[in-house]
């Protein structure tokens, strides 16, 4: 299937590229180096991002976006969009997207529950880009304006990508989770990986439909997807003990279960706060029953622990407002995060400010995030620095606080440099 996909992909790059048509090409040229405070480590990346967008008629555009890695342990080439899409085709009243696209649900600046279409990587800190990129996914998009106010979207994805979230990561948070049943430390317990994905193809896909328009001055939207989760669950643990007897093996078969959610999203404008936004979201995840079965040393002892049973509810609520002196202020309360799910879905709030300069060259930055469930917090403090339209210079500085198995305080503290260049 991924074969297929990928030739299907190649040709059409070559086509887009080949085409005789009006022509936009773009890019960034970035530089990412970070200093995580914790463990004194330097890393550091160069990523160039390349756009070539062209006109195949007055209604067809194409598009390839690609980025071009030198970071270690990185995919070196990363697909950001491979794309045909037409406005107002094959008819008047419909447009439609084919490809590896991004389909972004939701009105929330960042921790939409609505947003389930494209995973996303696990973000080490909170600095610039916090939550923001997203892994495209091949799907066909369509969209019928059956009326000026309103129209109906029809999403189908042939293929299922999951969530990124490194092995190293994966295996802390398992041992995290599985050291306590048997009374150890989680630092004496090793954990092997094995993944089953689910079975998506043309004829099983995933699928969505949304509906959005406009009641009143208020932007609203209603969806549903049939899919299945993008974070893996354990199925399946067999514990073994080790030839020292201190440390515990563990071999877990890690699944993706099945889910469907319901969702509503609006936006609009406080009337009584000129310059105010309030936009919000809240999603309904039915989960089908996901249980671990646990098989200990002694086999007879083997036991199963419910992880997905019951429907639960994700939400995202945020105001944002620019003050007169041109500060942007925005706070979103979010019960759950992308990585939550079921039983372990909690409260957080998440403050953002920052003010540019009058000439449009400075504008510092604070985020700060806070966990209702635990009291860990992460806060981050930066400024970017524009020389000139084409120049722009972050510096981040992240700060966690919490212990390493908390809610927040596991992000760590870390100074991030970015600098990019656009062309």
């Amino acid at each position: 299937m991924k074969n297929v996909l990928l030739s299907i992909l190649v040709v059409f790059s070559v086509l887009c590229v080949s085409l005789p048509a009006v022509a936009l090409i773009t890019g960034e040229a970035r530089l990412d180096t970070s200093w995580d405070l914790d463990s004194g480590e330097l890393d550091y990346g160069l990523e160039l991002d390349l756009e070539y967008h062209t006109s195949i008629s007055d209604r067809l555009w194409a598009g390839v976006e690609l980025t071009l890695r030198y970071r270690e342990d990185t995919d070196p080439v990363r697909i950001r969009e491979i794309f045909l899409e037409g406005f107002q085709a094959p008819w008047d009243e419909t447009d439609f997207r084919l490809g590896y696209i991004k389909i972004p649900w939701g009105a929330s600046d960042m921790l939409s529950p609505v947003d389930v279409i494209n995973p996303i990587p696990m973000s080490p800190g909170i600095g610039e880009g916090f939550m923001g990129e997203k892994i495209p996914v091949p799907a066909i998009q369509f969209e019928w304006y059956h009326t000026f106010d309103w129209s109906i979207e029809l999403v189908y994805q042939p293929d299922f990508t999951p969530n990124f979230i490194p092995e190293p990561l994966q295996r802390g948070m398992l041992a995290s989770q599985l050291a306590p049943l048997f009374g150890v430390s989680s630092a004496d317990f090793v954990v092997g990986l094995d993944y089953l994905e689910p079975e998506v193809s043309f004829d099983r896909p995933l699928w969505g439909v949304r509906t959005r328009g406009h009641i009143g001055s208020v932007d609203v939207a209603l969806s549903y997807h049939d899919g299945y989760y993008l974070n893996p669950f354990p199925s399946r643990v067999d514990v073994m003990v080790g030839d020292m007897g201190e440390m515990f093996h563990a071999d877990v078969l890690m699944g993706y279960p099945r889910r469907r959610m319901l969702g509503l999203e609006f936006q609009g404008e406080l009337r009584a706060l000129p310059g105010a936004t309030f936009r919000g979201d809240v999603a309904l995840f039915i989960p089908e029953h996901w249980s671990m079965t646990v098989v200990p040393p002694n086999k007879a002892e083997s036991f199963e622990e419910d992880i997905l049973r019951d429907p639960y509810w994700k939400v995202a609520l945020g105001v944002d407002y620019t003050t007169d002196d041109n500060i942007y202020l925005n706070m979103i309360y979010a019960l759950g995060t992308p990585f939550e799910e079921g039983d372990d879905v909690s409260s957080y709030l998440f403050l953002q400010a920052e003010r540019e300069s009058s000439d449009g060259r400075w504008k510092p930055f604070i985020t700060s995030g806070l966990s209702f469930a635990d009291g860990s917090m992460v806060n981050a403090l930066g400024v970017s620095y524009m020389p000139d339209l084409d120049w722009n210079i972050t510096l981040t500085a992240s700060f966690a606080s919490g212990p390493p198995d908390s809610k927040l305080g596991g992000i760590g503290d870390g100074i991030f440099l970015t600098a990019s260049y656009v062309f």
